[in-house]
């Protein structure tokens, strides 16, 4: 008995600094994702930057499917960045999706701000020139925005179909917000995306649970009216929810 004494205080000790490490690693892991997390749609965006449009529609392609570990690793491929580092920016890319720019269209802080953080107006012209409110960009076909979201969970139940509650659709239209709202969905072979000031995270809920109880003509009647795009785009948008 007194023989079994040495290796089990050994196996004792070595239990115990392995448990250490991996406390020790765990903490420095969310420590580096909560410091990543704080850049916000500003580190997404530096995080994109890093992927050229065949890579960026690889990597979204993946987060759109719900494979982030795959994700993961096609942005360490792409990279070369660390395990923790390219963890960091898939998650930054899925929480703020960003839409491919080149080297030479950087994107501009408005682009940015990520829907729900966004409260402030946009720029107006002078008061002796009222501007009209900005029309959001029709839903592009086959990678012209590259970026795809992936499908936020909502609750299963059968919306009105209706314009969405927050949209306020009455006999002016749709209310229009003071900034737009990007909604971007991917299949991994075609990625579509619509931006606009008359959409947010209710109204476009709505949307999703019209398409994923089987109502995809109402759900695309109701993306049309809070867009500026064709029926018909907003049909193949629904299509890919």
């Amino acid at each position: 008995m007194q023989n079994l004494l040495p290796p089990l205080l050994i196996l004792l000790v070595v239990a115990a600094v392995v448990v250490f490490v991996l406390r020790a690693g765990a903490r420095r892991s969310r420590e580096s994702l909560e410091g990543a997390l704080s850049g916000g749609p500003t580190a997404a965006a530096a995080a994109s930057a890093r992927l050229n449009e065949a890579q960026h529609r690889a990597v979204y392609s993946l987060i759109a499917r719900g494979l982030t570990v795959q994700a993961i690793a096609a942005y360490r491929e792409a990279t070369g960045s660390g395990l923790v580092e390219a963890r960091n920016a898939v998650i930054l890319l899925d929480r703020y999706p960003q839409a491919f720019r080149s080297a030479g269209n950087a994107p501009t802080p408005e682009d940015r701000r990520a829907p729900e953080q966004a409260a402030a107006p946009q720029e107006c012209a002078p008061p002796e020139q009222p501007a009209a409110p900005e029309q959001p960009p029709a839903v592009a076909r086959g990678g012209a925005a590259e970026a795809s979201a992936k499908p936020a969970r909502s609750a299963e139940g059968a919306p009105s179909a209706g314009a969405g509650r927050a949209g306020g659709s009455g006999e002016g239209g749709p209310e229009r917000f003071p900034y737009r709202y990007r909604a971007i969905v991917s299949n991994g072979r075609q990625t579509l995306e619509v931006a606009s000031n008359m959409l947010n995270d209710e109204i476009y809920n709505e949307i999703k649970s019209l398409a994923r109880i089987g109502d995809a003509e109402d759900a695309a009647q109701m993306l049309q009216r809070h867009s500026d795009i064709s029926i018909e785009d907003a049909r193949a948008f629904v299509a890919l929810l």
